[in-house]
């Protein structure tokens, strides 16, 4: 994920959403592959003859959404640097929106873990107040009190020091 640091900025931290939402889709999209062989050999069922070319399509398929998908969460990131915090949000493969706040800019920052779910994996959600009245939501952030606690120490210090 290219980001172009300003001079004399230091990258503190990258936080991308919780790999836990991630793993679905490695574990569901090969499911179809799964229920193919199963119709396959279970069913005697050969596709009309096309069977080694239907499983290369599902084998395709599955391959480029799975790819797809970790491309989209490996782009989707929450950028803190010593200057300011960039939410870099990737919603498709030619889709994205930048979000820059500069430390004097933000005003209040909280983090919330809403049910057990998110307490066992330790995942939240962290909001972000500015001067003109808007809230920033970062969603399924894991170690919320942490980004919170990096983002307020550089608020308030300058130091980066982790």
């Amino acid at each position: 994920m290219p980001i172009i640091l300003r001079q004399n900025e230091n990258l503190v931290k990258v936080v991308r959403k919780h790999v836990m939402f991630l793993l679905p889709v490695f574990f569901t999209w090969p499911l179809i592959i799964i229920a193919l062989v199963l119709v396959r050999y279970l069913a005697h069922f050969d596709f009309f003859g096309y069977w080694p070319l239907v499983l290369a399509f599902a084998v395709l398929l599955v391959l480029l959404i799975v790819l797809y998908r970790f491309f989209i969460w490996r782009m989707d990131a929450l950028i803190i640097t010593d200057q300011r915090v960039v939410e870099n949000e990737q919603r498709g493969f030619f889709s994205k929106t930048v979000t820059e706040l500069l430390y004097r800019d933000i005003l209040e920052i909280s983090y919330t873990k809403e049910g057990m779910v998110a307490s066992l994996y330790n995942y939240g959600d962290i909001k972000i107040r500015t001067a003109s009245e808007n809230e920033l939501v970062f969603e399924k952030i894991p170690g919320p009190a942490e980004v919170v606690e990096v983002i307020n120490r550089i608020r308030q210090t300058g130091n980066v020091s982790l």
